[in-house]
Parts: structure tokens; sequence; C-alpha cells
């Protein structure tokens, strides 16, 4: 039986790509070259930088394993330092899409629920594939579950576009580096009390102490936030949304040597709250209806009444109950063998496990609850654990002509996974998927940077080579809580691929950098654990999918200097991938139509093309004053969306997670008030995106689930120093114009007929007190 009418044109031949990719290199090309001719800043480039004239704040990042200007490293990188994550007011993953546009951090079920997604490259709910964007805590993959707040940390820096050679595995969307604060070699301490609306209570502490001068020091912080939710139930009169979630960290930096540094930092989380979940009927999908047993008008009657009641209340008959632990160990040994060669050692250890109820639709009947009303399991529970080594040689000739790196990665990861669900609290229909996935990853990786002036002549074009080679063991066990697939057979499967990059930069002056790369990288394939454990992939009936693969090609121009005798920075990039056997999850009923066996498979989409530019500028026009834009146009499409589950046809389309548009324009003022009296910094921006999917198949079974623009207004005003005094005092809100919006959903258009969509948080604003030693 066909599920959808087929609207995607088949791919071309592969003659065809070949000669599409040269093209689009030759624009790319062009596009560079037009930019560095006609840009104020490849003009003024060669001015020289007035010492009495303010420059913009210069971030360190860590994109190719070493520490170097932003400004120098030829990468798509949005990357904050610690003061500018304070000032745009990133305190939890959910703020970085605004304070990075083309990053989408789409909510699926909720504020515990969060998806990453950079130039169309995402992981959706349910899925058995790894996320394509994956996290990294000082250069440890993190394992964590559920939302967090980031507090003390160094920078955030957000890489886009796959990370084939140096953050490797299945980082084909990118990669976003957190990377927490090192001890120093001094005495700090400093404690920030927040208050604002909705009861909220936050603490933030740190404290610094060289142990031995230069040899131990020892660094420890501290945060805790309690919050009320903002979203009403009116089925019971509880809030979604609360938070109650308390984080500490110590680190302690060894340095027995001037050789040998080892510092080794350990974190501990523990979130309780309720999940805000999809609580807003957002559509209904009438063919579908039948499979409820129910009539069109009646579901749409609720979606109906949810206009008139608004975004922040909602009618959910069951618990939304979210527990959450989580804990990781790093050990990051560097070793100078010599004046020219390093060796590193970085070990991680890591443990994640929730249970978290969430509200599914938010209508006074349950369509389907995360609990099995049979056998009284509740809540989607689960628990990872990661152990990961990987051992680096980073060196320079000694003419300095040739930079490289050289490493081994080890990562053994297992994942427990139990979904209890009923549909419409019947207990014929109770069922839990119960399994557990172990991934073994091996790999050897090599990077190299070549100074081509000997051989060119021209000084500053430098060419940069890498390869990886990955293989990954992929098994999957069926868990005694299993209804069904219990004693099933373990199945196993092994994938391995090169990951690589190519490209070539030039310095032009010491302002100005501009390069152009290609890279490819893949994700591994792996099981759908809720599907049935038979050896072949979802058009066989099965639980596997294999491998997905991408390249790109990447083009980008760098400035940092003068523009009109004034500091500016101009970072452009433009890019065109190119990926193949998309992982995506659909919801396909393999009992077929009026069955209520509907699972979530990760199917393999067959091809995916992404072409975007990104930008960020800044310029100060006076001492006090810095202007600044950063916006990304992301144009996605399936150019291929067929695939085949379990007998019926399916069609993938419009690409979900990613809005063709985001950008954002802000101010930063910074003066004096007078001698004495301190500093007053003020911080304003308006970040706006335009319409998102929560579904990649809003074009044939999930329609009705295309989300509007929104536009956000962020403020923070600070006094430092206050009276010459070691406190500072803060003013700070966040959606100020109180937009209703939306930030993602969940889509059960094929399942059950209906889509549920996650709401934004509504105005919120606030008062801080610090004191800073």
């Amino acid at each position: 039986m066909k599920k959808t009418i087929k609207n995607m044109q088949p791919s071309g031949v592969s003659i065809g790509r070949i000669f599409e990719l040269e093209n689009t290199v030759r624009q790319l090309c062009s596009a560079i070259a037009l930019i560095t001719v006609m840009s104020p800043g490849s003009v003024l480039a060669q001015s020289e930088v007035k010492e009495d004239v303010m420059t913009l704040e210069e971030v360190i990042v860590t994109a190719r394993r070493r520490d170097e200007s932003l400004a120098n490293v030829p990468i798509a990188i949005s990357a904050m330092s610690a003061d500018q994550l304070q000032q745009r007011q990133v305190r939890t993953d959910s703020d970085l899409q605004v304070a990075v546009p083309g990053l989408t951090i789409r909510q699926t079920q909720g504020n515990n629920s969060l998806t990453y997604s950079i130039r169309g490259q995402t992981a959706d709910t349910f899925s058995g594939s790894p996320s394509a964007v994956v996290t990294y805590f000082n250069d440890v993959p993190l394992t964590i579950a559920s939302s967090s707040s980031l507090f003390d940390l160094e920078s955030v820096q957000v890489l886009k576009g796959p990370q084939g050679t140096l953050f490797g595995r299945n980082a084909t969307g990118g990669a976003v580096l957190f990377n927490s604060a090192a001890p120093k070699d001094e005495l700090g301490a400093s404690l920030s009390l927040r208050a604002g609306n909705y009861d909220t209570r936050e603490i933030d502490g740190m404290l610094n102490i060289p142990l031995i001068d230069n040899t131990l020091l020892l660094r420890a912080a501290v945060n805790t936030l309690e919050k009320d939710g903002y979203i009403e139930n009116l089925f019971n009169g509880d809030d979604l949304g609360d938070i109650d979630r308390t984080s500490g960290r110590v680190s302690l930096t060894w340095r027995p040597t001037d050789s040998l540094e080892n510092t080794t930092v350990m974190q501990y989380s523990s979130l309780r709250g309720t999940n805000t979940g999809a609580s807003y009927p957002y559509s209904i999908y009438d063919s579908n209806c039948s499979i409820l047993n129910c009539s069109s008008s009646f579901l749409s009657g609720f979606v109906d009444a949810q206009e008139s009641l608004g975004l922040y209340k909602t009618q959910h008959p069951w618990s939304a109950e979210h527990k959450g632990t989580d804990w990781i160990v790093t050990n990051t040994t560097s070793y100078q063998l010599s004046e020219n060669l390093t060796l590193k050692n970085i070990l991680g250890v890591s443990h994640a496990e929730t249970d978290s109820e969430q509200p599914q639709l938010g209508v006074p009947f349950a369509t389907i609850l995360t609990a099995n009303i049979v056998t009284g399991e509740s809540g989607n529970e689960t628990d990872a654990d990661s152990v990961s080594n990987e051992i680096q040689l980073q060196g320079v000739t000694e003419d300095g002509q040739f930079t490289y790196i050289l490493g081994l990665y080890l990562q053994d990861y297992s994942f427990d996974t139990l979904w209890p669900q009923t549909y419409f609290e019947s207990p014929a229909s109770a069922l839990t998927n119960a399994f557990r996935i172990n991934n073994e990853s091996r790999a050897v990786y090599a990077q190299g940077t070549y100074e081509l002036a000997g051989l060119t002549g021209i000084d500053g074009l430098r060419v940069t080579t890498g390869v990886r080679y990955t293989w990954e063991k992929v098994d999957i066990e069926q868990l005694p809580a299993a209804t069904y697939t219990y004693g099933a057979p373990d199945q196993d499967e092994s994938f391995e691929d090169p990951s690589w990059e190519v490209g070539l930069e030039y310095q032009a002056t010491d302002e100005l950098l501009t390069y152009l790369k290609t890279r490819g990288s893949f994700r591994s394939g792996g099981f759908n654990g809720a599907a049935p454990p038979v050896d072949v992939d979802a058009t066989g009936g099965g639980n596997k999918f294999e491998s997905e693969h991408v390249k790109d090609v990447e083009a980008g121009l760098k400035f940092r200097g003068l523009a009109f005798d004034r500091p500016a920075m101009l970072n452009i990039a433009l890019y065109k991938q190119w990926i193949e056997d998309v992982q995506r999850v659909e919801f396909p009923d393999p009992d077929g139509p009026g069955g209520l066996a509907s699972i979530a498979v990760t199917a393999n989409v067959p091809e995916l093309v992404v072409q975007g530019i990104e930008l960020e500028a800044s310029i100060m026009p006076t001492d006090w004053l810095e202007l600044g834009f950063s916006g990304a146009y992301t144009d996605a499409e399936f150019t291929d969306g067929d695939v085949n589950l379990f007998g019926n046809d399916y069609s993938y389309g419009p690409v979900g997670d990613t809005p063709e548009h985001s950008a954002r324009i802000y101010a930063n003022l910074n003066f004096a008030i007078g001698e004495d009296l301190g500093e007053v910094n003020f911080y304003t921006e308006l970040y706006a995106q335009s319409e998102q999917y929560f579904s990649n198949a809003a074009g044939t079974i999930a329609p009705g689930t295309e989300l509007p623009s929104y536009e956000l207004v962020n403020s923070r005003l600070s006094w430092n120093g206050i009276m010459g005094s070691k406190f500072s005092a803060v003013l700070f809100g966040k959606n100020l114009a109180d937009e209703e919006y939306f930030v993602g959903g969940m889509t059960l258009a094929a399942a059950l007929g209906h889509n549920a969509a996650a709401v934004g948080e509504p105005r919120t604003y606030g008062v801080e007190l610090s004191y800073q030693y």
C-alpha cells in the first residue's frame, strides 16, 4: 500500500556529480576572490593598528587540537570566550542557538530532549543513529542526556561542517566544544547570586587555589538552579518546565617539571524537574485518523481549543517528571619531548542516566503514555557509559615549514534504553522496548600543514591534508524487560571507512586569511532497538541501517584588523555538501494500516544536498561601542527522498530542523562612569529565524509540521566594580518582547495521526549580584 505520493526526483549519475562538484568549486573560488577584492578590509588590512585604539576581543580556539587565534584558523567556527558567554547569557544548551545562527537546538519532547543541528545534519528522537553534531567536554565526547548548565567555562566553540580528521567520530554535521576554565597560578574566588521571575534562584561559585606555586593548582566551581515551570497543566494544576539542578566541578593541574603537565577534571550534575514536552496540540492528519478509531473533527476540536488557551497552558493527564544524573572525568597529560615535539594523552570516562515521562500531546486523554500500565514501568529510561582514550603526537619541523599531528583514538560506549508505552490507556496495547547497544570505535589519524612559500614564492600560502581511518563494531542485545523481543539472538555489525580533508589557505596579510577546502566523513550504521530483531534493514522488515557518508567543499575569508581606521572583524564561509544514505527516523506501521504497533525506525534516505553561506561581522565605531551581525542562509533539499519501510513507500522532504534564514544583530556598550565609580556595560541583541519543520516528511505523510518564524530580544545591563569595590550588579532579560514561538515538536502523524509542538520560553528577567576576588 502506498503511504505517500512520491514527489522527489532521483539523483544524477556519478559522472554528473563530478561535473557538479567541479562547477561548485569554481563558483566558491570566484566568490571568495570577489569578496577579497571588494571587502573594505582587503584595502585597509595593510594599515597599522594604532596603539591607542581599542581592539576586539581575541578568542583562542582548539579546532586543530592546538591553541590558535580564531582569525588564523581556516575553518568555519563560531567561538565565545568566558566574557562573551556571560554577556550573551549563554547558560544552557538551548541558549547557543541565539548566539550562533546556523546552529539549531531543537526540542523534540521538550526542554530535556535536545537535538543539535548544523547545516541540515542532525539526529532524530528515538533514533539509533549517533548524533551528526558531536559535543565534547575538554576534548572528550559527552554522553549527557538532559539539558545542562554551562558554568565556569573557558570557551565554547561551534565547528561547522564534517569534522572527519581531528574530531572524526560520526561528526558529519559539526562539533561543539565545551572547555572548562583551567586552574590558574593565583588565588581567586567569585560568587554570583541570581533571582528572577518564575521564582528563579541561581548560585554560581568558583574558588582557585595554587596549592604549590606553579606546580599544583586547584579550581572548584559549583552551580545550582531552582526555577518554576512556565506551562500550566490545567488537568492537575502542575507546572511543566520546573528545574532543580545542582552541578559541581573540581579541576587539578600538576606540573612536576617544565615539560610535563597533567590536568584532571571531575564534574557531576543532578537534575530534577518536569518536562515541558511536546505539549501543544499542533495539527491533525486526517487520513491517518482511522488508526485512532476516531473522527478527525474530534481531535481537531482539541487543536482549536488549544489555540484559545494559548501556548503556556496544557491538559496532560499523566506525569511529566524528569530525573537525570551524569558525571564525567577527563584527564589530559602533555609531555614536551623536545622543543618541537609534544606527546599528549586525553582520557575520558563518563556516565549518564535519565528517567523521563514525556507529555506527548497535551489533551485530556492519553493517546500515548511513556508508561506500561500492565507492568508498572513508567518513564523512558536511559543509561549510558563511555570510556575513551586518545594519544596524540604534535610537532613542527626544525625549519617551521611543516606542522603535523598524529593520533590514535579508542572508545567503548554502551547505551541501555527502556521505552515503556501504552496507547489510550488500553492494557491490550501496553508494551516495553528494552535493549542495549554497544559500540567499539577505533581510529588512527594524521594531519599536516605545509608552508608553500619555498615552492611557489608566495609567502603565507599553505596546504593542509589529513586522513583518518575508523573501525566501528556495533551490537545490540534485547534486555529482559522487552515485551516481545527478549530472547532474540544478539546482533552485531562492523563498519569501517576513511575520513579526509584537503585544503589550501592563503594568509594574504597579517589581518586577512582566505581558504578553500574539501572534506569527507561518515556516520556509522547500527540497529533500531524497537524494530523487529531481524538481520536486514527496514525495507526487508528488519532493524538495521547503514552508514551515512558526506563530502563538502567550503571556501572562506577571515579578516581582523582596521576598517575605516576602526577595529573590525569579518568572517565569511560558503559551502556545499552532499550526503548519501542520510540517517533519518520515521514511524512506520509494520502490522499494516489500522494497527497500533508503530515504531521508530532509522532509515537511509538516498541523498541530501545542503548549501549556504555563513557570516559574522563586527566593528567598533567608537572605543566604547561594538556593533555586530551574524547570520546564516541554509538551503537543504532531499534530492532523492524515496525509501521503502516494511513494504510501504515513503518520501522525505522538506528537511527538518533547518531554518533557511537565521540572524543576530547586537550592540555592546562599555564605558566608565567616573573615577572610582566603576564601569557600565550594556549588551542587547535581536535574534530572528525563518520557518522550520519538525518533521522530515512534511511534504507527504506529516503535513502540518511547519513552525512559524520568530524574533527574540535579549539584553543585559551590568555595573562592574561598583564604587571601586569588587562587587558587580546586573539586570538581565530574555525574550523581552514576550514573543510566543515554537522550538520543535514531536511528529506522530504517520503513526497516530497527530503532531504536537514544543513551545519556547516566555519573557524572563531578573537581577544578579556578584563578588570577584
